[in-house]
């Protein structure tokens, strides 16, 4: 059977704008910019932004900077269901200030990357440190400020740290959220999705020895779906990565292990498989925007850490051959089909003591994809002006699961009023619900799709 889906879909990155639920109250434009910012005669790109009015008279500025790679910045709004949104998850700052949001160079409203048009654009130039440069163009022609509050989530949390670097006198305040400060994140994927699920079974006590057997059981063809689709351990491994980004997506893996180890089945996998039946041969459905790729082959592909990656030792469920197979080799062979030969690799943790912005570092207690040992190494290398702040019963997403508690935080952060006010994360009670529907199923499956952008899927 054909491919069924790639993990981190261009079917969720649609290029139309967003419905502004009040267009009133948001301003939106383009900013062109040099492709090259070392070349006069360079090609220019268009940098799409949307502004949020602030409610004050006198309004500070925040820019907003979304993970990925390669992702636009619609993960900021809170989707209605129905191609629009009812407001932004950072809403509540905008009492103080002005939130503003982009598409990095390549994706979105922004001129974007496409398979077709790779020979004619420097894919060199698609990283980190030239959307630093956008975002100091932005502020100097759009936000024009001396200095923003700068927050950035994810990957968008390695450029933000970056920006930080390079223009330290503009950063008037740093937030980082669920990020890395290197490439480690990537090319220790499975080791960081392995040992987690040890730190999972501690909330959640038996999800790792049910995934253990269950993937025992799908190697063993011990396990039936309602469409008769062959699947292996290694591609149930993949299927269920969208689920980690969430602390509701976690529970939901716990009971799908829970009922394959029990029964060989499970309602939640025949949910998943029969969302994608029938769309197989949909080009966006299963084909991964190339900016996302490229990024992560110039940025984060280490090659040589790769190899004692691959050296030392192994780790379970998640292993290096999954790593190699899911992961690493679409990749290589972006690199081969593009003869990128170059290799650039993020990693800012000797810089960070230049960062001299008061910065707060947050991060999901089960976050899979970034673990809480990457935001204390942040910390410790940006030193006494750096808080970190371990967010309970949340993954890789706490501004969205624990949107009142951490936003509530960042308030307190971001006037100056420390500790502050006290808000309530979540009980692991609230996300636990044994009743999961199927439109609940895809519809956290999907959300982890938007997200992550991790890639890659076995052919069935």
């Amino acid at each position: 059977m054909k491919k069924l889906l790639t993990l981190c879909m261009a079917l969720l990155c649609s290029s139309c704008f967003a419905i502004l639920p009040n267009p009133h109250i948001y301003e939106r434009g383009t900013l062109v910019v040099p492709e090259n910012y070392s070349f006069s005669a360079s090609q220019k790109l268009g940098i799409y932004w949307e502004k949020l009015k602030s409610t004050s008279a006198s309004p500070q500025a925040i820019i907003l900077i979304n993970g990925g790679p390669g992702m636009s910045h619609d993960g900021f709004h809170r989707g209605d269901g129905n191609g629009g949104y009812l407001k932004d998850w950072l809403y509540a700052l905008r009492t103080d200030f002005d939130i503003y949001y982009f598409d990095q160079r390549g994706t979105g409203e922004s001129s974007k990357l496409s398979y077709d048009i790779l020979s004619r654009r420097n894919i060199r130039l698609y990283g980190v440190e030239n959307i630093c440069r956008d975002i100091e163009e932005l502020r100097k022609n759009v936000i024009k400020k001396d200095k923003i509050v700068v927050f950035g989530e994810s990957y968008g949390g390695m450029v933000a740290l970056k920006y930080a670097i390079m223009y330290p006198d503009r950063v008037a305040k740093l937030v980082i959220h669920d990020s890395s400060p290197s490439n480690e994140y990537f090319t220790h994927m499975h080791k960081n999705f392995s040992e987690m699920l040890a730190v999972l079974d501690l909330k959640l006590p038996g999800v790792k020895e049910n995934m253990v057997t269950s993937i025992q059981k799908f190697d063993k063809n011990e396990v039936s779906n309602a469409y008769n689709i062959e699947i292996t351990g290694r591609d149930f491994l993949s299927i269920i990565l969208n689920y980690t980004y969430s602390m509701r997506g976690q529970v939901i893996i716990a009971y799908m292990v829970q009922d394959i180890a029990l029964n060989g089945r499970s309602d939640i996998l025949d949910a998943l498989l029969g969302s994608m039946i029938g769309r197989e041969d949909e080009p966006s459905f299963f084909s991964l925007p190339p900016t996302i790729v490229l990024v992560q082959t110039y940025e984060m592909l280490d090659e040589k850490v790769v190899a004692a990656v691959q050296a030392g030792p192994d780790y379970q469920p998640w292993n290096y051959d999954w790593l190699h197979n899911n992961v690493l080799q679409s990749r290589r062979d972006f690199r081969e089909y593009v003869r990128l030969n170059e290799f650039k690799g993020y990693n800012v943790i000797s810089q960070l003591s230049k960062i001299t912005a008061p910065t707060l570092v947050m991060v999901g207690e089960t976050d899979f994809i970034c673990p809480p040992a990457y935001a204390q190494i942040i910390k410790d290398n940006i030193g006494s002006h750096c808080r970190l702040i371990t967010i309970q019963n949340s993954s890789h997403s706490g501004f969205v699961e624990q949107n009142e508690y951490v936003v509530g935080k960042i308030r307190n952060f971001l006037s100056g009023y420390w500790p502050g006010y006290d808000y309530r994360e979540k009980s692991l009670a609230e996300f636990s619900s044994r009743n999961v529907s199927r439109e609940e199923a895809i519809q956290v499956w999907l959300e982890g799709a938007k997200r992550l952008a991790i890639g890659g899927f076995a052919d069935f």
